[in-house]
């Protein structure tokens, strides 16, 4: 394992939204995973570090993941890889659905790459690898970084609940469906961080999550 690579979280925006930087202390390296409105404490944690932002990465396309992405293009260029599954582009043009929670976003940006079920990114000398887990939206991934035995989960499950499927393009079947057959089928020691609230594992929602108890 590599330990210059470290993960660290940031709750930010009106929704407590947790906003992860992954960096490469060797290679000076660093990727942030759905950076919510308010990215000033992550863009100091870079510059402090001398890190370089080589993407952003997108689990999903609400609002509330994607709303600190034009301050980030600020900071760091234009041409920054912006990460997102293309299911997820209706949402995305919508305006990530800001307007359900009575917000107006303006993105002032666009996704320029898409991820792909299977995809393997590589981030230093590591790879971490795409799950498309629709249900809390068409475009939902899962980002399973297998060598730190962790998973960034965006909306898809939390600790003893589940994203929720009442918002437009929310399918609880398929939900829990990706559930099952993407984070259960992990080993129990897995760490899922969440987009919401604390982190967990695979194995204390096996067993004590009450939405997937049948």
């Amino acid at each position: 394992m590599h330990f210059s690579m470290n993960i660290e979280s940031f709750m930010l925006g009106q929704l407590q939204n947790n906003t992860y930087l992954i960096s490469d202390t060797e290679n000076k390296q660093a990727v942030i995973i759905d950076p919510a409105a308010g990215t000033e404490a992550v863009i100091g944690v870079i510059k402090q570090r001398a890190l370089q932002l080589s993407a952003i990465w997108i689990t999903h396309a609400h609002f509330d993941h994607i709303a600190g992405i034009y301050q980030l293009l600020q900071a760091y260029g234009e041409n920054t890889p912006i990460y997102l599954h293309p299911a997820d582009l209706p949402l995305w043009e919508s305006g990530g659905g800001a307007s359900d929670f009575g917000f107006h976003l303006d993105l002032k940006a666009k996704p320029t790459d898409f991820f792909h079920h299977g995809q393997i990114l590589q981030f230093g000398k590591s790879g971490v690898e795409v799950r498309h887990t629709p249900g809390h939206s068409p475009g939902s991934v899962m980002l399973y970084w297998q060598e730190k035995q962790t998973a960034f989960c965006g909306d898809l499950i939390f600790y003893h609940s589940v994203g929720r499927t009442d918002l437009p393009y929310g399918d609880e079947k398929a939900l829990l469906r990706s559930i099952h057959e993407h984070v259960l089928t992990l080993p129990d020691p897995t760490a899922l961080l969440c987009g919401h609230g604390p982190s967990t594992t695979v194995g204390e929602e096996r067993a004590d999550n009450p939405f997937l108890q049948y």
